[in-house]
Formats: structure tokens, sequence, C-alpha cells
């Protein structure tokens, strides 16, 4: 499906979240870029504020800036106003990936005080499909990689992983277990 687009030539048009997590972060950017690439893909990038500050940490603001076609920073939870954009149909989905603990508990939650979650609540009330990839979906300890190579180990609470079983039963969510998966979301929204 290399160069593959959708409507008679038009971009499938992503809303592309990134929320302040290093875990995973590296692949996702570069997961994102391939699948950009693969189906012709137009990703707007919307940085929360610790989203930034995580990217500069893992030198990859600049590669994410440089990269996609449009790319934005959290000012307010209404600015940019992505959520306008999602009510008018400017994206055929809302991905957040990889999303933090933190804002997969304000999603849970109905918290919708930050660019991510506010946007994200916006989607479901309009009937946008919200696909999210929490890093902190299984109790126990992970070993994940700092950007300077090292290893960390980090302790997954049985509290988050509470949180993100309730955003898996929230109409309008889907979320995914891996990163792959997002591939197949961009498959089905390019059919629809």
């Amino acid at each position: 499906m290399e160069g593959t687009s959708f409507e008679g030539g038009k971009h499938v048009r992503i809303a592309w979240g990134i929320t302040g997590s290093g875990d995973k972060l590296i692949e996702c950017v570069t997961f994102m870029e391939q699948l950009t690439k693969k189906y012709n893909l137009e990703v707007h990038v919307y940085q929360s504020k610790e989203g930034v500050v995580v990217l500069k940490y893992y030198k990859l603001l600049k590669e994410v800036k440089d990269y996609f076609s449009k790319v934005s920073q959290e000012k307010s939870s209404n600015a940019p106003f992505l959520s306008g954009k999602i009510q008018l149909g400017t994206y055929k989905l809302f991905l957040i990936a990889p999303a933090t603990a933190n804002t997969v508990a304000k999603i849970a939650y109905g918290i919708a005080d930050s660019l991510i979650t506010n946007s994200a609540a916006q989607a479901m009330k309009v009937d946008v499909p919200v696909y999210i990839f929490p890093v902190d979906q299984k109790e126990g300890e992970i070993l994940t990689t700092l950007p300077n190579g090292r290893d960390l180990k980090l302790r997954i609470r049985k509290e988050d992983v509470e949180n993100v079983d309730k955003l898996r039963r929230m109409r309008g969510i889907t979320v995914l277990s891996r990163i792959d998966d997002i591939e197949a979301v961009v498959k089905k929204n390019m059919q629809v």
C-alpha cells in the first residue's frame, strides 16, 4: 500500500498529540514518520507543554518540526484551537501517543484542562475517534531507555493501570496496546 491516499488523492489528515512521556517516545516518532511516508498521510502534531520538554530532552524536537507538515505547541487548553478543528471535521482521528499516566487519568475522569485532554473530550462529543497509546498498561516493573542510552527501571502502579482500563470502557476511545497498532488504525480510517 505504499503511497496510498484517501478520497481521490486527498490525504488522510491526522491530529497527533504528544504528551510528556519519554517511555516509547523515540519509537512513536520513528513509527509515525514511517507511516506518514508509507501511506502519504498528513499528520499535524500537537505537543503538550511537557511534550515539548521531553522531545527536547530526547533531542527529537527539531526532527519532529522538520519532518511533519504542521507542528504546534500548547499555549492553553484551547490554544492552538485543536478542539475547534476536531469539531469541524478537519481531522479523521485524534491520536495520542505516547500518553502519560497523567493524561490518561485526566481523560478517564473527564478533566479537560490541557490542550490534549480538552481536545480528546471534544472529539468524543462529536464522534471523532480518539486512539490512545498509554505507556502504563501493565502493573509491574519495566525498563525504558534514557536519551544517553542507559536503562531506567520504572514501576507501573496499579492506579495507572486501572485508569487505562477505565479508558477502554469509554465510548469514543480506543486504547492501543502496542505502537504497531497505529498502522491498523490508519488503514481502517482510510477505508471509511
